[in-house]
């Protein structure tokens, strides 16, 4: 029975692989959650994945705002001024008759005036603000695949985590398994003993392994109960809410059979494609620190109605208001800024050459890591080969050493040798599969195919 248990991830983690019914279907307690299931949930609640959603919104509300700068401008204005002393003014004695070589000081305006209007601005050319529109496009797409990076490590994250809890869970399984063989070996030999037919030290042999079996697995229990924790954590799930992991499925045959046709493409990989639209970034951003030497150009409008007092009238009925209408341009031609610019320039040029290396060293760490993960793979099967094969030895001892016991012909010792032979043996088993499954989560995320667990 506990063999059909260790197939179980395989299910959901070989790409390709035709199921014989719908998986839904074979779970038919709705209180278990495969792999895909958890997967799922932790897409829609995982909070890590939320927020790179809303950077991916932020980032088409800052597109938004860049276009709107090249939208109408228009504003509404009101101006007061109550002038306690009116300002001087200097001008020629000739102007209002008097001595020409004198100069007279004269207060020009009256003491209060009110002015409300309305302006409208509107941009007619600039070369920075078409480069900003590329560049927010450019921006967005750079926190989409941002979004979608954090999509993949949510799938891994939660996977691998799924996998280890499962891996925990077929070992307490085992421990379960090994405790009832003990217990009833120790009613045998309890029984035998009271006839005389047994010695107490093998009797407490029996038992003292029966007590670290126990120990060992409340231990486990712990270790279960903080791994499922933190799993939890990764889905987006409460930590006191109970979760129940599916562990039983048929044999699969042919579980190895589409992983070898992977291969591995930059183009697939989301951190790569970063760091070529964080290029694009740069280059964006140098074109729009040289575009600071061309021209700008702006029409602006303004329409205004204003009254003047001697003292504050301007609600009255008879009050008199005169009207102002401006339209015009503003041309923007910058001559020299002290080299400001052509530093800023190369400040970029500077980065864009870090950020060379950064891909070049980028490209030969991914494609490394798809060796690696490649190599791990292959060398894990050939190990869970080799363990099954030793397995089933384990198991084939322990049953003729049980045999013989029960017939006399074998000492307790080799018995206990040989339970515990078989124990170890499962034991590496059930930890080499779940490595083999690891192994084709890594294989999948360094070939930039993580998502294929969902979408098969």
């Amino acid at each position: 029975m506990l063999r059909k248990y260790l197939f179980y991830a395989f299910a959901s983690l070989i790409p390709g692989l035709a199921m014989a019914q719908n998986p839904m279907e074979e779970n038919s307690s709705s209180d278990k959650v495969t792999l895909k299931e958890s997967i799922e949930i932790g897409l829609k609640n995982n909070r890590n994945l939320q927020k790179a959603l809303l950077d991916e919104k932020k980032a088409q509300y800052q597109r938004n705002e860049i276009r709107g700068a090249g939208l109408p401008q228009f504003s509404a204005y009101g101006n007061y001024n109550n002038f306690i002393n009116v300002f001087p003014q200097a001008v020629p004695g000739g102007i209002f008759g008097g001595n020409p070589d004198e100069i007279q000081v004269i207060a020009l305006g009256v003491p209060q005036s009110l002015k409300a209007g309305f302006q409208l601005n509107q941009l007619i050319y600039s070369n920075s603000y078409l480069i900003g529109l590329k560049a927010a496009r450019t921006g967005e797409e750079f926190y989409r695949l941002l979004a979608q990076q954090s999509e993949e490590d949510v799938i891994y994250d939660i996977a691998a985590n799924y996998l280890g809890t499962v891996q925990l869970h077929l070992q307490r399984e085992n421990l379960l398994a090994t405790i009832d063989q003990l217990k009833g070996l120790e009613r045998i030999l309890q029984a035998q003993y009271d006839n005389d037919l047994a010695r107490k030290v093998d009797l407490n042999r029996v038992k003292v392994n029966l007590t670290a079996v126990r120990a060992e697995l409340e231990n486990l229990d712990i270790a279960i109960y903080q791994r499922e924790g933190y799993l939890k954590l990764l889905m987006g799930m409460p930590v006191e809410n109970p979760i129940t992991l599916d562990l039983e499925t048929d044999s699969l045959q042919g579980y190895l059979s589409s992983f070898n046709s992977l291969d591995f493409s930059a183009q697939d990989r989301k951190d790569l494609q970063i760091l070529g639209v964080q290029k694009q970034l740069y280059e964006y951003e140098f074109k729009n620190i040289k575009s600071n030497h061309l021209p700008q150009l702006v029409g602006f409008a303004d329409w205004n109605r204003n009254a003047f007092a001697t003292q504050f009238d301007f609600l009255t009925d008879g009050k008199v208001w005169r009207q102002g209408f401006l339209i015009g341009l503003q041309l923007r031609v910058p001559i020299f800024d002290g080299l400001q610019t052509r530093n800023r320039a190369a400040q970029t040029k500077v980065k864009l050459a870090q950020l060379a290396l950064d891909q070049s060293q980028a490209e030969q760490g991914a494609q490394l890591e798809y060796q690696s993960a490649s190599n791990k793979y292959k060398n894990s099967v050939n190990t869970l080969v080799s363990l099954d094969k030793n397995l089933q030895l384990a198991e084939e001892v322990l049953k003729e050493t049980n045999l013989l016991y029960k017939e006399g012909l074998s000492p307790l010792t080799d018995l206990l040798e040989a339970e515990t032979t078989q124990r170890q043996a499962q034991t590496n088993y059930n930890n080499q599969l779940i490595q083999v499954q690891i192994a084709q989560l890594e294989l999948l995320k360094s070939s930039g195919q993580i998502k294929n667990l969902i979408q098969n």
